[in-house]
């Protein structure tokens, strides 16, 4: 079962925004779990108060959970971001969390995580993910916040020369979608309530290094343009520790990023979208039908809900740009 803003009604697929709650009060009815994928996930969106991010992120998750609450759902995944280390220069563990923040995008974040902590108070196992920055087919969804693999993916196969903020040097570390999928997975499986878990790789890299991947991979004779970095909340460094999600999730990555670049781009020459794992939604649906790379544990008798990353305001889809909106069409203004 499915809830978005977008698609055919049907008794599996609910249409609507997480910020209404008799909707998700329907929705929520006689399942073992949800995937909370809902939000608006760019911090560059967050710089104008009158954005209403913040209240989708956080109202709308508080509505998830509360609807789950009053239904009697047992488990909820919902998905938390590596934003909320603030401008950590090192290995991130998940105490290590900042004092304050400079944009409201992590602080909506980091206030799910503690929602989700007081609602495993009240019989919900709420497990928080924080997903590091997670690329892959299909990102086209994300607009102003894809990823900059995606971008310099498909400038490369488009033969345009990629955009790169700055000299190139800032380093994050990138999961490629198939394996932020599989840490779902295990998350609903193992998560302990109100914990949150790193889902990343371990491993940093430089833009400068991607684009020569990407390059490598795509055959493009270019060079990359280097301009001034407009943005002014931007994390120059992420990387994961990735100890407690190996322990108590048994997740580890299976993709390094060259491995992950060249199944991107063959999915995009072959049709971008037809992969079936472009969205870890799309993954963990097909899951359910046996189509994954991984087998359903049995216990998943009943169904599950998915709530899309999509379920946002019409406002708010970083593709259809208001006036105010500064940021949209700006390249490598995505966080995850």
């Amino acid at each position: 079962m499915t809830l978005d803003r977008s698609g055919t009604p049907s008794e599996t697929h609910f249409v609507g925004d997480v910020r209404d709650l008799p909707l998700l009060l329907r929705a929520t009815k006689g399942v073992d779990g949800v995937f909370h994928l809902a939000a608006v996930t760019s911090p560059p969106q967050f710089e104008d108060p009158l954005s209403e991010g913040y209240q989708v992120n956080v109202m709308g998750t508080y509505n998830v959970l509360a609807a789950c609450a009053a239904n009697g759902v047992p488990s909820v995944v919902l998905a938390s971001s590596s934003s909320v280390y603030g401008h950590l220069d090192r290995r991130a563990s998940e105490d290590d969390l900042p004092p304050s923040y400079d944009n409201l995008y992590p602080v909506s974040k980091r206030a799910n995580e503690l929602t989700a902590a007081a609602f495993s108070e009240k019989g919900v196992r709420a497990v928080s993910l924080r997903y590091f920055n997670v690329y892959g087919p299909g990102e086209e969804t994300k607009a102003s916040a894809a990823s900059v693999i995606w971008r310099f993916v498909t400038d490369a196969l488009a033969g345009k020369s990629p955009v790169i903020y700055g000299d190139g040097r800032q380093r994050r570390d990138f999961i490629y979608v198939k394996d932020a999928a599989r840490a779902s997975a295990l998350a609903m499986e193992r998560g302990r309530a109100g914990e949150a878990y790193n889902v990343g790789t371990g491993v940093s890299t430089e833009f400068n290094e991607i684009f020569r991947v990407v390059k490598e991979e795509t055959g493009f004779g270019g060079e990359a343009i280097h301009v001034p970095n407009p943005l002014k909340s931007y994390q120059g460094f992420t990387e994961a520790d990735t100890t407690k999600a190996e322990r108590e999730l048994g997740f580890k990555a299976e993709y390094d990023l060259k491995k992950g670049i060249r199944e991107m781009v063959r999915a995009y020459r072959e049709g971008g979208r037809k992969d079936p794992s472009v969205t870890p939604l799309t993954a963990l649906r097909l899951k359910r039908c046996r189509k994954a790379s991984f087998a359903p544990p049995t216990a998943w008798s009943s169904p599950f809900l998915f709530f899309d990353f999509l379920l946002v305001p019409p406002s708010l889809r970083p593709a259809e740009r208001r006036p105010r909106d500064r940021t949209a069409g700006k390249p490598n203004a995505g966080a995850r």
